[in-house]
């Protein structure tokens, strides 16, 4: 750390609890929780259901674990966590170009339905 830097405290959660709770909101949403399982429930379809949460923990179960590890051992952001962890002479760190892109399309994706579905059914 350079002579004179600022070293900023990071916010940390109160109880694992709060976390659990915390993540959950954050990776399911609101929409999951109440609109899905009503609109699937009204059109029957259980079997839809089944394969949904199959899926998601075959591949978001494993994405998650590695996102928290990654978060974990850097303490950083993803535009530098793999810069923080790559072994020397490898090229890690060109996956944070990656993981901004992905952030920065969830985003605009997520705009434009939060956006259409609030004009439509407003």
């Amino acid at each position: 750390m350079s002579k004179g830097a600022i070293r900023v405290q990071r916010e940390k959660f109160g109880s694992r609890l709060g976390f659990i709770l915390i993540s959950a909101g954050c990776a399911i949403g609101l929409g999951n929780v109440w609109r899905f399982p009503y609109v699937v429930g009204q059109y029957g379809g259980a079997a839809f259901v089944l394969i949904y949460l199959f899926f998601l923990v075959t591949f978001g179960l494993p994405i998650m674990v590695m996102e928290y590890a990654v978060g974990r051992a850097s303490q950083a952001s993803i535009a530098m966590s793999f810069d923080k962890l790559e072994p020397k002479g490898t090229k890690w760190h060109l996956h944070k170009y990656t993981g901004m892109a992905g952030n920065y399309l969830l985003m605009i994706v997520l705009a434009v339905f939060v956006q259409g579905y609030a004009a439509i059914f407003a």
